[in-house]
């Protein structure tokens, strides 16, 4: 202030030119200038905090900028720091500059990119943002009976692109493993994704835009970084976009009702080919094809986590005394040997496995019908051994092959009980697949009896090693010539006199 102060005498009181000024103090001509005819002095401006220019640092900004934009996209962990950018200007780009300067303008560009990422209306169509609701639709099963299906659906507003997957519910498993498989196809995850208040990922409507969200809803958010946006209550048009998306594909993709054997095959071999070739009509405001617009979202999207996220959940049940426990009202038949015992569930959109003490009891397809019962023959094998002649009466006889079916109807008392102990023999070694081989291979040789039927269990199953014959390149060479006068003492004297 005193150089200011007296560059202000020079110029008033003194009446010395600028130039005059410039070479009395040493300061630039525009400095004296700048000073010499302020008039208003008064502080109304609050002042700068953050550098307004970068002489050095300025030419860099654009790289600085892109490798910001770039670090939206990866996990907090792998993002640059000031330190880790300054470095990379140092060594890659030959910046000479300081590294306060990079971090000034570091912690600038970062709060510029926060406002505006908070800066958008839920509804604005921004790239990378979309939207996610269940759609229902009709089907044949194998039976041909008519059953209800819900497609998936993620759309993306700004390009109007969208992908499905099919499952038989709308359960969380189905609404996970749905979401997982697009984030996976798509190759990214969006940043943001709007819902409804669905119940697999809302436990409680709060106060206003708060939601109290169940617990593997909030797991799979916090493993793919994404935002997840709530309806207000019964205002479904807040999603429009995937709303007309869901009735547009109902309309399209499911006419004529479609027949579905498999979920899986159905949504690798038809609903993933159909999404890309919708994606090929123009949109219907721009008028060009989406898969062009799809573009700025699909450079959007997060990078997809190193690790796949495994969608199932956890219960624990209680067998009953006829080795049942109950998941959805349908039951699953476990070994009755586990009557009264504690099992854990894991429970997956397509199956569910069974655990008891760690170990593995059983597997099963997850059923989708009310009040159905699931269970494997084989489990039920060792405890028929011990009560033979109820074989026909129970559910599972006509579970087990066809043709040990009626190899055991054909037998009775000991001969039974030894047949099954042999089927159990064969179940517990993991090899229920050969069951049939071993009875067509005891038919081939005309045998029915129970050792017989062993024995060619073993064959088929335990195949005989037989190592390959050495290679030798020439026969043994043996040097043996033998003493035998010692014999001749033996017989009485010279045997060759």
């Amino acid at each position: 202030m005193a150089q200011v102060q007296y560059i202000k005498d020079l110029y008033e009181n003194e009446e010395k030119s600028l130039r005059e000024i410039s070479r009395i103090t040493g300061h630039s001509f525009e400095t004296v200038q700048k000073y010499a005819q302020k008039e208003n002095w008064s502080e109304d401006n609050l002042p700068d905090t953050e550098p307004t220019s970068y002489p050095v640092l300025g030419k860099f900004i654009p790289i600085v900028d892109s490798w910001l934009e770039a670090d939206r996209k990866v996990p907090r962990k792998q993002r640059h720091t000031a330190w880790r950018l300054f470095c990379r200007l140092r060594d890659e780009y030959g910046f000479t500059g300081s590294y306060s300067s990079v971090k000034r303008y570091v912690r600038k560009k970062k709060y510029v990119m926060k406002v505006q990422s908070a800066g958008f209306l839920p509804l604005e169509r921004t790239p990378g943002c979309g939207q996610v609701d269940f759609g229902e639709f009709l089907y044949y099963d194998a039976g041909g009976q008519e059953q209800k299906g819900y497609a998936l659906t993620i759309s993306f507003p700004h390009s109007n692109m969208g992908y499905m997957q099919a499952f038989p519910s709308q359960n969380q498993e189905c609404l996970l493993e749905g979401m997982k498989r697009i984030f996976e196809h798509m190759g990214g995850v969006p940043p943001r994704l709007r819902f409804d208040n669905m119940t697999t990922a809302v436990a409680q409507v709060l106060r206003g835009t708060e939601r109290s969200l169940t617990e593997g809803f909030s797991r799979f958010m916090l493993h793919y970084r994404f935002q997840a946006e709530f309806c207000n209550p019964a205002s479904g048009n807040e999603k429009g976009n995937v709303e007309n998306k869901v009735g547009y594909s109902r309309r399209n993709a499911f006419v004529p009702v479609p027949t579905i054997t498999s979920f899986e095959k159905f949504n690798e071999e038809y609903l993933w080919g159909w999404c890309e070739k919708d994606a090929q009509r123009d949109h219907y405001i721009h008028k060009i094809p989406i898969r062009e617009l799809w573009q700025a979202d699909a450079d959007a999207l997060l990078n997809l986590p190193d690790y796949p996220f495994s969608v199932f959940r956890y219960s624990t049940l209680t067998v009953s005394k006829t080795g049942f426990v109950v998941i959805d009202t349908n039951r699953y038949g476990l070994s009755p040997a586990l009557a009264g015992e504690v099992v854990q569930a894991k429970i997956f959109f397509d199956h569910i496995e069974f655990f008891h003490d760690h170990h593995a009891v059983g597997t099963f397809r997850r059923s989708y019908k009310q009040n159905d019962e699931i269970y494997d023959w084989t489990q039920y094998v060792s405890t028929l051994c011990k009560k033979p002649r109820a074989m026909e009466n129970t559910r599972f006889f006509h579970q087990m092959p066809q043709q040990w079916q009626t190899y055991l109807a054909s037998t009775q008392g000991k001969e039974r009980k030894n047949a099954l102990q042999l089927l159990s023999e064969i179940v517990n070694d993991g090899n229920a697949d050969l069951c049939d081989d071993a009875l067509e291979l005891a038919a081939q040789n005309g045998r029915t009896d129970t050792d017989s039927l062993r024995q060619c269990y073993y064959m088929v199953a335990k195949k005989e090693y037989r190592p390959d014959p050495l290679q030798l390149t020439s026969g043994p060479m043996l040097n043996y010539n033998p003493n035998l006068s010692i014999y001749d003492g033996l017989m009485g004297g010279d045997a060759h006199g």
